[in-house]
């Protein structure tokens, strides 16, 4: 990247500035005439006494004349125009190319950066520098030479003009430039600081407008709103004063500028009229030149403007250089391109004298050798975390060593290509990277690796333009929406043998029955699979009778045309179908001239109004205090983040406390659109009753019998038909046709384990899996689990075949078990790599050849191998049991009635006893209220610790063991928690929670107990004392235990 943004601009359009100059220069004699033939017009057509006029040997009348002089006339203006039009186009292609050259440059010089340099510079400043800062430069890049040459040469062709006409004339027009060129720039100048200056003051005044929002509190409570007002006062007085003199400095300079540009007519009127007047200039050529003075102002404006934006693209390209320049960036031809050789590295690892030193000079490794055995297994041990990072970034040649070299066989792994290091070493660490896109393209992003023939597609219109833009603009003539995967390197023909290694290697890593979970929630095109769709018809035509078979038949909500699905939405219910077109889609459903009539004809405009009225506030009320982003939005909310601040206004218009007036028809219908989204039994907020429920039947009848056109085969709404497979359906729920029972005890389990039963039987299950890979992961990977993640992330490594394969702590978010039956199948899944297992103990479940120890940067070597595991316990909390009668905190009003009670059930906790009602409310809309019987389970002993319970109804008993050495501890009644341990600690049960009689219970989520943890300090405080007040209750038990027993003992 050059240092000189001159060169970096004549290096890479030297063809198109050529040929930009040659059009300039071929403008100006145009531009010269088109001056020149107003005098003619004037002194040979109209001021003229003769009648005949010859022209180019034809004799034309006076009035002839004068129309082919104006006809010439305008066809100067046309050419000139063109030239324009021209010049400038080629002049935005050129600076878009320069300006996507540099962008790519700079993007392709980031993945060169070394790591620790993303610790000093974060990915939101490299996102404003390629996006952003760069865009002013784009215009000034074609703007560099081509500016100078047309607007340069257009003033100097007018001044040339001038003095063709008199010299005093042209010297009149040039006096006064040098005189704006030196005064005007500077004021300027100056008004652009008092800008800047303004903008300082503005930030000042938004600070601390935000630290008295902050603290409105205090100052009200310390009577401190008069000193504040003042402070406010004396801030925008600064900001008027500034602003008072960027408008007296810019004022005076447009006046001295206007009195400048109308000086030299001045001159033009009694200069040129008095060599008029004598007879030593013509009349026309007075006009001609005052036309042409009147075309000098524009090009001298745009060259005082070029200098000013020069100095500025001088500022923003060396900084530019600056931030994507670092030292220790990997060399250029080391990434670019392909390698020309692809060594193996199946030799042993060597590490010669090994130091890596951060920027402060501590040395990290220091001065570290050791011999790796091919086809071996090592572990590196470290108790510093960084230490672990760095060994592993350098044996995976992402870091360079500061000293030393390691090597692999006779290869320096600093000298090879990273197509080799990026083939040949897996390196697998516990925070992989996902990208937004579905779960095959980022499992197999080490395979995306041969790129397509681009010639290939040059007999594509489009594609081949898109080539040659690409070349032009010095980008990559790749197409990325095409297959790139190398096969071979993963040891198969073709994407289907692809796909099935990629199963297998699920299975390794224990991740099959979450992609078969995931494939089940997904939805498929029955013509494109249709193998596939035919066994789920197989399977919804037996689940029926294994359901009734087992007494689970109440566990599924079907869906029947005479009953309403209290599992699907409003709008899915009108439906009893999936829309295909978006005029039908669930979220316009209240827009739908069709629907909006029916809901006219059955009276329900105005409670649909008021039910979302009361939706709008509860939703305000619950999520306002969250920040934008949040993944609560998603999961809880059914409403968009964007509408909430359009909803805070909707909902003070209708209460009247909005001075523009009530609502206008659009947020009616927005409001109105509100209830369309409720599910009764998600969101319990009892706005959609039975009588309301029964009413949206009819409707839906209606619907139906009078728009059978768009129910049909193909319509817009591909309505639920048992004998047919449902596009708009998941896989499960084509399987079961119709909602799980989700209130029912463990109802999920029940009934996807009869699910699974039928694809076993019907061997659906790797298909289903197969489904998954379409899954979209979300942007970073948020719609996966952390532990999802890395096992994903082990199977990109392995399904590239690594002959190096380095372990970095890879599945940190698993237990030591899990870990323990992973470990062993990685390792024969890796073949004969050499695998090095990097971590703060010995690898657990495999045994290793060799181990290095690092301590203080120093690295001893050992021979011998190791393992590992381990868990903890939880108690419940105690809480007063609250009368029914008993309202503190919510009103208990019909709207929300249900989530009332689970409010104030969770406020009689002292756990959750300080929070203010808002987010007991939203913990209760965020929870899911479940049923059991008496002798079902609410947690089992052993499992994860996912999310804890408050007994809401019933009674519940804790034990440990089961079968002959069950133990019960003790019993839980109403409006007690138990479970929250295990979920913060991330372990598993320690006991199990067993119904005594029908039992209701909250469920409480891991997501929102952990985020009030972090958002709210009062409740971690309770937390810590809380865990305070059981580990003291622990100990009381375990002396007095240890009492007894030495009792028993003495005795």
């Amino acid at each position: 990247m050059d240092r000189s943004m001159f060169r970096f601009i004549w290096q890479n359009s030297r063809t198109q500035q050529l040929i930009t100059l040659a059009l300039t220069l071929l403008s100006f004699p145009f531009l010269y005439y088109s001056f020149d033939l107003p005098k003619t017009i004037i002194n040979g057509a109209i001021d003229t006494d003769r009648e005949t006029i010859d022209f180019l040997g034809v004799t034309l009348t006076q009035v002839q004349y004068l129309f082919v002089l104006c006809g010439i006339f305008l066809g100067l203006v046309i050419v000139n125009g063109l030239f324009k039009m021209r010049i400038n186009t080629y002049k935005g292609v050129m600076a878009e190319r320069l300006l996507r050259r540099l962008r790519f440059v700079l993007v392709a010089r980031t993945l060169r950066f070394p790591l620790p340099q993303f610790q000093k510079t974060s990915s939101g400043e490299i996102v404003t520098m390629v996006t952003a800062e760069v865009e002013p430069l784009g215009g000034f890049f074609g703007d560099a030479f081509a500016l100078i040459a047309f607007q340069g040469g257009t003033f100097l062709t007018i001044m040339a003009f001038m003095f063709a006409q008199d010299p005093y004339l042209g010297l009149a027009a040039f006096a006064l430039i040098p005189v704006q060129g030196y005064v005007i720039p500077k004021l300027q100048r100056k008004v652009n600081l008092l800008g800047k200056e303004r903008v300082k003051h503005v930030r000042s005044l938004s600070n601390r407008v935000g630290e008295i929002a902050l603290g409105v509190q205090d100052v009200r409570a310390h009577d401190h709103v008069g000193h504040v007002l003042a402070d406010i006062s004396r801030r925008l007085g600064r900001i008027f004063d500034v602003r008072f003199e960027i408008y007296q400095r810019k004022f005076f300079m447009k006046f001295l500028n206007n009195f400048i540009n109308q000086l030299t007519p001045f001159f033009f009127y009694a200069i040129g009229g008095y060599l008029v007047i004598q007879g030593e200039l013509s009349f026309g050529a007075l006009v001609a030149a005052l036309a042409a003075y009147k075309d000098l102002a524009a090009p001298w404006k745009e060259l005082l403007d070029y200098y000013q934006r020069l100095a500025d693209a001088r500022i923003k390209y060396d900084q530019l250089i600056g931030q994507f320049a670092p030292p220790g960036m990997l060399e250029e031809d080391l990434q670019q391109g392909r390698p020309t050789e692809e060594p193996a590295l199946d030799g042993d690892i060597q590490a010669s004298s090994l130091t890596w030193a951060d920027e402060d000079g501590t040395r990290v490794i220091d001065g570290a050798s050791f011999t790796l055995k091919a086809g071996g297994t090592t572990a590196v041990i470290a108790t510093s975390g960084m230490a672990r990072e760095i060994v592993g970034r350098l044996l995976a040649r992402l870091l360079t060593p500061s000293t030393g070299r390691i090597r692999v066989g006779d290869r320096d792994i600093a000298t090879l290509h990273e197509g080799v290091t990026g083939a040949r070493i897996g390196y697998a660490t516990g925070e992989p990277a996902f990208f937004n896109g579905t779960i095959a393209a980022n499992m197999f992003i080490g395979l995306q690796r041969r790129p397509p023939d681009p010639e290939e597609e040059r007999e594509d219109d489009t594609r081949r333009r898109e080539i040659e833009e690409a070349e032009a603009s010095g980008n990559s003539p790749f197409d990325p929406t095409r297959d790139w995967t190398d096969y071979a390197m993963a040891g198969v023909r073709d994407r289907e043998a692809l796909t099935e290694r990629a199963v297998d290697l699920l299975r390794v890593v224990e991740m099959e029955e979450d992609m078969y979970s995931i494939g089940l929630r997904q939805t498929i095109d029955p013509e494109a699979r249709a193998d596939l769709a035919e066994r789920v018809m197989t399977a919804r035509r037996h689940v029926g009778e294994v359901l009734a078979e087992r007494g689970f038949d109440d566990l599924v909500q079907t869906y029947d045309m005479g009953r309403y699905n209290t599992y699907s939405s409003v709008a899915g219910n009108i439906l009893f179908g999936r829309p295909t077109v978006p005029e039908w889609a669930f979220d316009r459903l209240h827009e739908n001239p069709v629907v909006r009539d029916l809901l006219e004809r059955h009276g329900l405009i105005a409670k649909f109004y008021e039910i979302g009225l009361k939706c709008a506030e509860l939703m305000v009320e619950l999520f306002k205090d969250l920040p934008p982003g949040h993944p609560f939005f998603e999961q809880y909310s059914f409403i968009d983040e964007d509408l909430l601040p359009d909803l805070k206004v909707m909902v003070r218009k209708a209460k009247g406390g909005y001075e523009g007036g009530g609502l206008s028809d659009e947020e009616r219908r927005q409001i109105t659109g509100l209830p369309f989204k409720l599910v009764v039994q998600r969101h319990r907020l009892g706005l959609i009753d039975e009588a309301m429920q029964a009413t949206l039947v009819d409707l839906r009848r209606t619907l139906h019998a009078e728009n059978p056109e768009v129910f049909k085969p193909g319509g817009k709404v591909e309505p639920f038909d048992p004998a047919r497979y449902n596009r708009g359906l998941t896989i499960l729920d084509n399987i079961l046709f119709g909602r799980i029972v989700h209130g029912r005890s463990d109802a999920t389990d029940r009934v996807e384990a009869v699910v699974a039963e039928l694809c076993d039987d019907l061997d659906l299950r790797r298909a289903i899996v197969r489904v998954a890979f379409d899954f979209q992961v979300g942007i970073s990977g948020g719609r996966l689990s952390g532990a999802q993640r890395q096992k994903l992330n082990l199977v990109r490594n392995l399904v590239k075949r690594p002959a190096i394969l380095i372990l970095s702590d890879p599945m940190s978010a698993l237990d030591a078990e899990a870990r323990a039956r992973i470990m062993p199948a990685v390792r024969e899944a890796a073949g004969g790599a050499t695998v090095i297992a990097v971590g703060g103990a010995p690898p657990e479940g495999i045994e290793v050849e060799q181990v290095l120890r690092i301590r203080n940067g120093r690295v001893t070597e050992e021979r011998v191998g190791g393992e590992g595991g381990a868990s903890p316990v939880a108690a419940p909390e105690t809480a007063e049991t609250p009368s029914p009668e008993d309202g503190s905190g919510e009103d208990g009003s019909g709207e929300d009635a249900a989530l009332a009670v689970e409010a104030r059930a969770l406020q009689h906790l002292p756990l959750f006893a300080n929070l203010d009602p808002t987010r007991l409310k939203f913990l209760a809309f965020t929870s899911e209220r479940k049923h059991y019987e008496p002798g079902e389970i609410l947690m089992r002993e052993g499992d994860d610790g996912d999310a804890a319970y408050v007994i809401l109804e019933g009674e519940a008993e804790v034990l440990v063991g089961e079968g002959a050495t069950e133990k019960v501890l003790f019993t839980l009644d109403q409006n007690r928690l138990v479970g929250e341990l295990a979920l913060l600690n991330d372990a598993k049960r320690s006991a199990t929670v067993r119904a005594l009689r029908p039992t209701t219970a909250l469920r409480l989520n891991r997501e929102v107990f952990t985020e009030l943890a972090r958002q709210d300090p009062y409740f971690s405080f309770e937390m810590t004392r809380d865990l305070g007040r059981r580990l003291i209750l622990t100990t009381d038990q375990l002396n007095t235990t240890r009492d007894e027993l030495a009792t028993l003992k003495g005795s």
